[in-house]
């Protein structure tokens, strides 16, 4: 799920999910954003896909260069109806 939100962007999924995506996808960030090699393999190791990894080395570390932490937002979206699971965007 780490991989399908740096792919996208954004998802929606249960709280509990997003809460645990939010730690695994700040400490994805925060490899991109050092840059080495030694980040580029962890990153490789946990996410698998070439075009996720760019993006992360690329893209994300520019976007968030000044910013120390606190990479990913959590908004609560609604109530699921099949078994009355609270959503959210991540």
């Amino acid at each position: 799920m780490v991989s399908q939100l740096v792919k996208h962007e954004r998802i929606e999924t249960t709280v509990a999910k997003a809460k645990e995506i939010r730690r695994l996808g700040d400490n994805m960030v925060q490899l991109g954003k050092e840059g080495s090699h030694f980040a580029a393999r962890h990153a490789a190791a946990f996410v698998r896909e070439d075009d996720v990894i760019h993006k992360l080395f690329t893209e994300l570390a520019y976007r968030y260069k000044d910013r120390a932490s606190g990479y990913t937002r959590l908004l609560r979206t609604r109530i699921r109806v099949g078994d009355v699971a609270p959503m959210a965007y991540i």
